[in-house]
């Protein structure tokens, strides 16, 4: 019986890096995403047990794929598929800029290799495709892996040596685009580099730390404090407040580039509420907020043509993403 499995890009909102330190991040799936199908052997080439064939994937593609189904078997045999097959794939998550291209494809193998073919938040799933996503990042979070494996907007909550617990957010109407820039460094770079001054007690990397959390959760306050039409108001400036000050901070650690600071002064001279990093930093993922819709297409259509003449290349193109609303 053919199955099939999807895994969702991300885009990490608030708490990046933060959350290493057990603080709560909050992130989205993107309507970007991975689908693999696998087809079982004896229908796919009349052979019984013929081999893993992956005509969708060439060169190096091919060898990380095999490497993740390899990964799987040594992980447990309940992760091995009952035969061999056919698998193909397909796909729009950018693998550049840190938007969760091998989380995704990590939730996709997982859906069939479980057999839990739908977009339904799946724990079995995520812990799954976290211990696949190692073969990438020696340590993920859980939260990218976690983003991907879901739909909608969420927070994540560290639980002890476990993966972070998912708890969706319902909130008002948010109007925001995403993009990204060249990566100038890893996000493995960023990481470390924190991690050494924290351990070295540097206490301005401890305060970030902390009130990076605090913006996080600062922010399902907000999105969560009711629906009268006072608060759907404020909602959109209170919110921009807590981007604009998360990249701040970010910036203050080394984390944002020349280019972006840029970005986000023509953004506003656009009209955009705030701007943020998203992610480890150093280019890659950010996203831009709007007070509305309207604002939001305006930022698209102007702001390409003032990153051309600064010389400002993309390497994800403005994309518009509406979140949340309250039903």
């Amino acid at each position: 019986m053919t199955r099939s499995g999807i895994g969702r890009g991300k885009l990490i909102l608030f708490g990046e890096h933060a959350a290493v330190y057990g603080h709560t991040a909050v992130g989205t799936s993107l309507p970007c995403r991975t689908e693999l199908s696998w087809e079982p052997g004896d229908r796919a080439s009349g052979q019984k047990n013929p081999t893993i064939e992956t005509p969708d994937e060439k060169g190096p593609d091919r060898e990380v794929f095999l490497a993740l189904l390899e990964r799987a078997r040594d992980i447990g045999p309940e992760y091995r598929l009952p035969e061999a097959g056919v698998w193909h794939r397909n796909g729009n998550v950018p693998r550049v800029g840190g938007f969760g291209s091998s989380a995704a494809i990590c939730v996709a193998v997982s859906r069939i290799i479980l057999n839990s073919q739908t977009e339904i938040y799946d724990r079995d799933v995520h812990r799954l495709a976290n211990r696949l996503e190692m073969h990438f990042h020696g340590t993920p979070s859980g939260i990218d892996t976690g983003m991907a494996a879901g739909r909608g907007l969420a927070a994540w909550m560290k639980s002890g040596n476990e993966l972070p617990e998912r708890y969706p957010i319902e909130m008002p109407e948010w109007n925001i685009i995403y993009g990204a820039l060249p990566r100038t460094g890893s996000t493995a770079d960023s990481v470390g580099r924190l991690r050494r001054l924290i351990i070295s007690g540097d206490s301005t990397a401890i305060t970030a730390m902390d009130e990076l959390g605090e913006i996080a959760t600062g922010f399902i306050n907000t999105a969560g404090g009711g629906k009268p039409d006072g608060h759907l108001r404020i909602f959109p400036g209170l919110t921009a407040d807590l981007v604009n000050r998360a990249q701040e901070i970010m910036a203050s650690l080394g984390l944002s580039v020349p280019e972006l600071e840029v970005l986000l002064n023509l953004a506003g001279g656009a009209g955009a509420a705030g701007g943020k990093l998203s992610g480890g930093g150093s280019g890659g993922a950010f996203y831009l907020c709007a007070s509305d819709r309207l604002s939001r297409d305006r930022i698209i259509e102007l702001l390409p043509e003032q990153l051309e003449r600064k010389g400002i290349e993309l390497t994800v193109p403005l994309t518009a993403l509406d979140l949340g609303a309250y039903s």
